[in-house]
């Protein structure tokens, strides 16, 4: 009876008052020495208050078992503070308990958020001892811990060895390829899933779709979608998104709007992507317009959302809306500009002969301006045949990339309008510290595409 009505308490409870009277039931019943009682109260408090539920599993008059330790460990793997899944590890292992399958994948992932490659290097060699290695679960999330740490070639061993593969090992890999910017390693890698006879699921998809972006190849991106379509794969809003960013990428725009416009449900991710698309593709004044639309529906922007606006202001000479935006983003969303907002609204300015405005914003940044940004304004002094503001500014980029030639031949192209001997010693320097220029180049991609453009 008391047992049912335990039950009953645990699912009502809903706030931190409801666990504290819970807590004193348990305490005055004796429940809180019962390991499947104080493991059961321990994951219905996590969810509800992960502080509480870290008290009442500290203040335990017993050692929890495993399953309370894996339920804490996950909470915090969930959370903010991934930090201490790792730590409340490191404490389960003074104890006499020994983990499971199950916590090894948890403290793995929490290792891979906080970028611990030598804990997450311990815990592989744990894995290997205690053999947890062969199971596929714990294989699985070494893999995407290695990609995380851009260790792509521990994570694709780690996939070669393993005896038994699933649809999630397949994707997992073809994930890190794509996160480490190796999009044809993935692509190769899904032929030989379709020889595997592994057939892709969703989440594969997004990879793959990823992949393709990366690589421009709109034909096999055509082939995924066609595949999604007959094959009544459900659609989400992480494989839309993917899909309509795949056909923005390669310049399909108004495919990639089609498929915006049919989305039942988008994230922030998808109008970013779709301005971002817009904007890439020289419609700018539609960029602006979507990006109040985002507004208007409820989305805050942010960073990346403003950095995406900026440029495509930047781009189209929409100076007014650019200086707009940037002071909306400061004053009412409150974020603080990074380099790349500098470096769109220097570059709008440049474009637009506005070099007052970007040499004080230059002057104003409360960090040191990077090549990126010193390059575009002295092109754009250039560009326009005015002196350069301050020679500070191009000596503080030969001294911020020295061994980078273009530097200098941008600088002395400057200053030989201007200053011939000027030029002729910035010559001489390349000359002395044997920088070079290297030859301009570009990547065509071949219209025909291959025969392995199917899926």
């Amino acid at each position: 009876m008391i047992s049912h009505q335990i039950e009953a308490l645990f699912q009502r409870s809903k706030t931190t008052l409801h666990l504290l009277q819970l807590h004193s039931l348990i305490i005055k019943i004796a429940l809180d020495h019962d390991e499947y009682r104080l493991s059961q109260f321990i994951s219905f408090s996590s969810s509800i208050s992960l502080q509480f539920c870290r008290t009442i599993f500290d203040s335990s008059p017993i050692t929890p078992p495993i399953f309370a330790w894996n339920t804490l460990m996950r909470e915090y793997s969930k959370s903010s503070t991934k930090i201490e899944s790792v730590k409340l590890f490191n404490q389960l292992q003074r104890t006499e308990l020994k983990p499971d399958k199950f916590t090894l994948p948890i403290v793995l992932k929490s290792c891979g958020h906080c970028l611990m490659i030598g804990t997450g290097g311990s815990l592989h060699s744990m894995a290997f001892k205690s053999g947890f290695s062969s199971d596929i679960h714990v294989s699985n999330t070494l893999m995407r811990m290695y990609a995380v740490f851009g260790a792509i070639g521990y994570a694709r061993r780690l996939f070669d060895e393993m005896l038994e593969r699933d649809i999630v090992s397949w994707s997992s890999m073809i994930a890190a390829y794509v996160h480490c910017n190796l999009p044809s390693d993935a692509l190769l890698l899904f032929q030989s899933m379709k020889l595997a006879n592994e057939q892709p699921n969703s989440i594969t998809l997004v990879s793959l779709l990823g992949a393709c972006t990366h690589v421009l190849n709109i034909r096999l991106g055509r082939c995924i979608h066609s595949h999604i379509v007959t094959s009544g794969i459900e659609l989400h809003v992480e494989l839309e998104t993917a899909l309509l960013g795949m056909y923005a990428k390669c310049g399909h725009i108004e495919q990639a709007f089609h498929i915006f416009n049919s989305m039942a449900d988008k994230n922030l991710q998808t109008w970013t992507i779709m301005i971002s698309g817009l904007a890439d593709n020289g419609h700018g004044e539609e960029a602006v317009s979507l990006f109040t639309s985002m507004e208007e529906a409820g989305f805050r922007p942010d960073s990346l959302s403003f950095s995406v606006i900026l440029c495509a202001c930047s781009h189209k000479g929409l100076v007014d809306v650019g200086r707009r935006y940037f002071h909306k983003m400061v004053s009412i969303y409150n974020i603080r500009p990074t380099m790349e907002h500098y470096g769109c609204m220097v570059d709008m300015f440049g474009r637009a002969g506005e070099l007052e405005e970007a040499y004080d914003l230059i002057k104003s940044m409360p960090i040191e301006p990077n090549s990126v940004i010193l390059r575009s304004f002295i092109s754009a002094c250039k560009h326009h045949g005015i002196p350069c503001a301050n020679e500070n500014i191009r000596d503080i980029l030969l001294k911020v990339e020295p061994e980078l030639g273009s530097n200098y031949v941008l600088a002395s192209s400057l200053s030989f309008l201007f200053n011939c001997n000027d030029a002729n010693s910035l010559r001489s320097a390349m000359k002395e510290k044997g920088v070079k220029k290297l030859p301009g180049s570009s990547w065509v991609q071949p219209l025909g595409g291959s025969s392995e453009d199917s899926i």
